[in-house]
């Protein structure tokens, strides 16, 4: 059985780095400093370059070590518009100063992410509209997934950007870098579906493990970067998903003649918000090849249903059902460590471990919870292998294929005794990822099992 103490030394272990580095970074040798007097970005135009001098957190006239440099470059890399950036020192203006010129490849105006995503599944699933297949009850699955877009640099530091997302529909968004001259991002964005937006909820707010979609739904969201010291963050992040129901599907455990399905006039809202402290050395978003990242935070969730009404087979007559609603305060820890095995290979170590509490009111399901308070705790533990295949920095071809093979331990329970908390699962994966100047593609088989791989 999966339970907390391994997982608890999984994240020590994990952490044992960044105190290490953290001591080692702070009391460099003198000879190691550089004393910068300016910096330049070279590649990008004007907007981007504010960007990219903003987000390296350095300063002119401050002195670094050769770490704290190749950090900043790490954290240009995690711009999402960034697909490259290297660093040289230029002789200053007098003996012992140097210019820090940056240069930096920027992404093409219009990106795309495609995926491919094939599953296999340890028992049967009932599945709805995301599947490729109409059988509603399967032990395979594949889905296709797409997003097209554009961003457009305005004003000093800005970007505003829009999508077509195969699962979110129409988005719009802008994004403000280096707020108040401090750093901060600040990034707002809105997007509208007209059909069948599923979301699988945890079960501190629905302890039956279904999906829940959405006939029709609009989202918005907001999220704030502040910068601290070096590498650490405060991130804040609200979103919220309302729109018209659609139905309700047991995920585990029924067939679909006896899933509880819902159908009718109703409205969903289901709202999400997360404060956390990040402390991230890693050297690139979508790709790592070394580094770590922490997180330590709360997340709250709440999940609200209005004027919902019940069909079942014959000879149940509709029903109406009175308003619901779920709520969850959570604290979570994460960590994840990149190790580079070789030039080419590269091995990662992820863990995960939440604890809290959920209030329900009037669940309507396979079975029936009034009222409920509930003690909600889980975790996971994940090993990554990524090769390498290609890898081509030459003007005009950036290209990056990789192969990623891994496995994932997850436990979830929901403090009550009902099906299926706890639940548990194992998944293992092996794919491909290619990624260009212009976006990515990924093509994933996955083995899932629920519910029964741990004793």
């Amino acid at each position: 059985m999966l339970c907390v103490r391994p997982l608890l030394l999984l994240l020590l272990f994990t952490a044992l780095p960044v105190w290490g580095q953290e001591e080692e970074a702070s009391t460099p040798r003198e000879t190691d400093r550089f004393l910068i007097e300016k910096i330049t970005v070279e590649g990008p135009k004007q907007a981007a370059a504010n960007i990219i001098r903003s987000e390296t957190l350095l300063r002119e006239g401050g002195t670094y070590t050769e770490e704290q440099l190749r950090l900043a470059i790490y954290r240009i890399h995690r711009l999402p518009f960034v697909l490259d950036a290297s660093f040289a020192l230029r002789r200053g203006s007098r003996r012992g100063a140097y210019e820090l010129v940056i240069d930096a490849k920027p992404a093409r105006w219009f990106f795309f992410d495609t995926s491919v995503h094939a599953f296999r599944f340890g028992e049967p699933l009932n599945l709805e509209e995301d599947s490729l297949t109409d059988d509603p009850t399967m032990r395979s699955s594949t889905t296709l997934q797409g997003l097209v877009g554009a961003r457009l640099f305005v004003g000093r530091s800005g970007v505003l950007f829009a999508a077509l997302d195969s699962e979110e529909g129409i988005q719009a968004g802008f994004t403000q870098y280096d707020l108040f001259g401090r750093g901060i991002l600040a990034s707002a964005g809105y997007s509208r579906n007209v059909c069948c937006v599923r979301e699988v909820l945890p079960l501190a707010l629905d302890p039956t493990f279904s999906s829940w979609s959405f006939a029709s739904s609009e989202k918005f969201s907001l999220s704030v970067a502040i910068p601290l010291r070096g590498n650490q963050s405060v991130q804040i992040s609200f979103s919220e998903r309302r729109g018209d129901f659609g139905t309700r599907t047991s995920v585990l455990g029924e067939s679909p003649e006896q899933a509880m399905i819902f159908l009718g006039q109703g409205s969903l809202s289901y709202r999400r918000a997360e404060a956390k402290w990040v402390y991230d050395t890693s050297d690139d978003p979508f790709l790592p090849t070394r580094g770590y990242s922490l997180s330590a935070g709360l997340e709250a969730a709440r999940f609200d249903t209005g004027n919902i009404v019940r069909f079942r087979p014959a000879p149940f007559p509709p029903e109406d059902l009175p308003p619901s609603h779920a709520e969850e305060v959570v604290a979570a820890v994460s960590a994840i460590q990149h190790w580079p095995l070789t030039r080419r290979q590269t091995l990662s170590l992820t863990g995960r471990l939440f604890r809290g509490r959920s209030r329900l009111e009037n669940l309507t399901g396979p079975v029936e919870i009034p009222a409920a308070n509930l003690d909600t705790k889980g975790g996971s533990v994940g090993l990554q292998h990524a090769l390498t295949l290609k890898r081509s920095r030459k003007n005009g071809n950036f290209t990056d294929l990789r192969l990623e093979t891994g496995v994932e331990l997850g436990i979830e329970s929901s403090g009550i005794d009902l099906s299926p908390s706890p639940l548990r699962r194992f998944a293992a994966s092996v794919g491909l990822v290619f990624r260009n100047q212009w976006g990515r593609v990924r093509a994933t088989f996955s083995y899932l099992d629920l519910g029964h791989i741990l004793p």
